[in-house]
This record gives structure tokens, C-alpha cells and sequence, in this order.
């Protein structure tokens, strides 16, 4: 009986124990997510154009620098400006004191400055360099030749330009004279010519420096009508000048 109960108290006895056990749990870790592993994406490459490489790589230059003008003034009074470099040359221009003109060229011995005329920018003349102020370097200056003296002028005049003559009255005899202008130094060969086909011989007249020279002829007039009588310059320039006269017929 007692073994019985033994037994009996053994039984309650773990079935009490197992009842205050407490209950533990086990849970489960939650899982570490992946990261996910990003699509690749695919993309056309933008292409250069090979100028835009080219300028790239181009270092960038400097603007040149533009030279200065060489410019001229008047030292203390206003200066002549002639057709070349002597005072043997014709004025063509002048540079009063105040006023400026640019220096394009010089002759051999820098004695003249040749420069843009004063009164006329499209055109050029020369100054006297010890007339001058120079403001600028002048030692890359162009050298610049002497011009050629040209003919610029012919007055020819008829005396008398108009007569009556009797109608037997002929032949009669007119002057003509005609002034030759030059704008420098030359040598200026010409003739006489004639409205009835005459040509005269050639002669010279030589200038030593700017100026006029006159030379005349006796014309004998053989009838009664219009004419003409006319200087041709052969040299250095081809240039003419005419007058025209009449002589009429009287009964």
C-alpha cells in the first residue's frame, strides 16, 4: 500500500513540476533581405562631333595686336603737302597746325614723310620731314619712289578766234599760243595738229619744276570754214588741248 502511494505522490509530484516549467519559445530569425542586384541599363554613348574634339584640344590665341598708325603734325606752323619730295613739285594739299595725317611711306634719305593729303584722304602727298612732328615709329616705313611729273593742264587760244575775210581775201594768218602745265620736273614732248589732218614736228620742253610754259605758231588759214587746232602731249602723260576758230567769207 505504501509502494501504491509512493507511486501516487511521484506522479503528482512531476505532473505539478511540469506545469510551473515555463514555456519558451523559439523563433525563428527573421531572414537578412538581399539587396537586389539593380537591372543593368543600357544607354546609346552621345557622340562628338570631331570639330567639337578639335576645339577642344585648341589652345585659345591671342588677338594680334594692330599696329600703330605713325602719324604727322606740324611743328609750329602749317606745312605744304606736294605732289613729291622736293619743293620742285606742285602743292597739292596742306597740313595746318593742330591737325594730323597719317605717314604711309618715306623716300630714301627720310628727308620726306608721303602721307594720306589732308584735303583729300583718297589720295596722297608728301611733307617736308624737318617741317614735321612724328608721333609713332617711322623705321618700318616703306620706301616710296619719286612720282612722275604728269602734264595736268593745256590752255591753247586762237587770236582772233572769229574773222571775215573777203571771199578773195585768203590765204589769212591767225596765232595760236597754248600755255603746257606740268606738277613737277619733266621732259614734255608734243606736237601741233589741225582739224585738216597736220601734224606737226615734235618738240620738247623741259621743266625744271611746277609751272607753266608757253610755246605758239603762226596758222595759215587757205578758206573760209570751222577748224580746230590742238597741243598733244606725247610724254610723259598722253593729254590734248584745243581751241577752235572760224573765218568766214565776206563778199
Amino acid at each position: 500500500m505504501r509502494r501504491h502511494m509512493r507511486i501516487v505522490f511521484t506522479i503528482i509530484v512531476l505532473w505539478t513540476t511540469s506545469c510551473n516549467l515555463p514555456i519558451q519559445m523559439t523563433s525563428t530569425p527573421p531572414a537578412t533581405p538581399i539587396p537586389a542586384t539593380p537591372s543593368p541599363i543600357f544607354s546609346t554613348p552621345t557622340l562628338i562631333p570631331i570639330e567639337t574634339l578639335l576645339a577642344r584640344a585648341t589652345s585659345t590665341r591671342l588677338p594680334t595686336p594692330t599696329p600703330r598708325l605713325v602719324l604727322a603734325a606740324p611743328i609750329n606752323q602749317p606745312v605744304n603737302c606736294r605732289y613729291g619730295p622736293s619743293t620742285a613739285y606742285a602743292i597739292v594739299g596742306g597740313l595746318e597746325v593742330g591737325k594730323q595725317t597719317e605717314i604711309v611711306a618715306k623716300n630714301i634719305d627720310v628727308t620726306w614723310w608721303y602721307v594720306k593729303n589732308p584735303n583729300d584722304p583718297s589720295t596722297f602727298c608728301w611733307l617736308a620731314a624737318d617741317l614735321i612732328h612724328v608721333e609713332g615709329s617711322a623705321d618700318a616705313l616703306p620706301v616710296e619712289k619719286a612720282p612722275l611729273a604728269q602734264v595736268t593742264n593745256i590752255q591753247v587760244r586762237v587770236e582772233p578766234a572769229s574773222m571775215n575775210i573777203s571771199c578773195n581775201g585768203f590765204p589769212q594768218y591767225v596765232i595760236v599760243n597754248a600755255d603746257i602745265y606740268t606738277n613737277g620736273p619733266a621732259s614734255v614732248e608734243w606736237a601741233w595738229e589741225t582739224s585738216e589732218g597736220e601734224v606737226f614736228d615734235r618738240d620738247t620742253i623741259l621743266f625744271l619744276e611746277a609751272g607753266s610754259q608757253s610755246v605758239f605758231v603762226p596758222y595759215k588759214i587757205n578758206k573760209a570754214k570751222d577748224y580746230w587746232i590742238q597741243v598733244h602731249i606725247r610724254s610723259p602723260n598722253d593729254t590734248t588741248g584745243r581751241a577752235f576758230f572760224k573765218a568766214t567769207c565776206v563778199p
